[in-house]
């Protein structure tokens, strides 16, 4: 009996001493989110802004399609970002100049929000060469081509390269490869790049080398780290947008190989 009469003063204390904790897994509130590449190759700034949403939510994000959208050279001169549809804005025909810098300017959500980004000049692929790699671990195996360009001298330079096959672009932040020349600076680069799957004969390998400033070099970086991530929360990947807009701003040049395996 008295053991019933312990259980029962306990059970009776322990359930005093519950707290009840309200977890707020986001109903925080939302950020602006700019997605912005400014392509040397067809002179287009290409824009994306949509808002984050509740943890919760499967929706997709959603869009942002009332803002104010400015791109400014080096010498100051602004021309405006016209809205597409869809959160997306687009100036073509935007003749870029080499080893400058441009900002672009967004007004949305009664913020103004800036980023600069550096466009080096491009740096030359040279012809994509491939080897035969045997498969592992029960796979079949296939090709894998190479990377192959000569890095400028007494330049600092940061790279992030594309691969497709048979015109299927992988070009997922995570996808992406990246390289610098803190190691290599003036030398002959060759480096293989593993894609999402094998090369096999008769495929047509495609390969885009894009030279990016520092800041957008760290941001893949980041992205790909946090992807990588399998414990903790993982924190935003440092950006260029002032703020406290999530996203990036990339003014980028480049260079492009293929080569149809045979």
């Amino acid at each position: 009996m008295k053991n019933v009469l312990y259980i029962a003063i306990s059970t009776m204390i322990i359930l005093s001493c519950q707290k009840v904790i309200d977890v707020d897994l986001n109903e925080a509130n939302p950020n602006v989110v700019i997605e912005a590449n400014y392509t040397a190759e067809d002179s287009t700034v290409r824009v994306r802004i949509t808002m984050t949403s509740s943890y919760f939510n499967s929706e997709p994000s959603p869009e942002v399609n009332d803002a104010v959208v400015t791109i400014t050279d080096q010498l100051g001169n602004s021309q405006s970002v016209p809205f597409i549809a869809n959160g997306y804005y687009e100036l073509p025909f935007y003749v870029p100049v080499y080893n400058s810098n441009y900002t672009l300017s967004v007004v949305a959500d009664g913020k103004t929000f800036s980023a600069i980004s550096f466009m080096p000049s491009p740096v030359q692929l040279l012809d994509i060469t491939y080897d035969s790699i045997a498969g592992f671990f029960g796979s079949e195996g296939g090709y894998v081509p190479y990377m192959r360009f000569n890095d400028p001298l007494d330049t600092i330079n940061y790279y992030s390269a594309v691969l497709s096959k048979n015109g299927d672009v992988w070009d997922g932040l995570t996808q992406i490869f990246t390289q610098d020349d803190r190691l290599t600076d003036g030398n002959f680069i060759e480096r293989p790049l593993f894609g999402q799957e094998w090369y096999q004969m008769g495929d047509t390998i495609g390969m885009e080398l894009r030279s990016i400033d520092e800041i957008n070099y760290r941001y893949i970086d980041e992205i790909q780290s946090i992807a990588g991530t399998q414990s903790g929360a993982p924190a935003n990947p440092t950006t260029n947008w002032s703020n406290d807009a999530l996203g990036y701003f990339s003014a980028y040049s480049n260079s492009r190989k293929t080569v149809v395996i045979q």
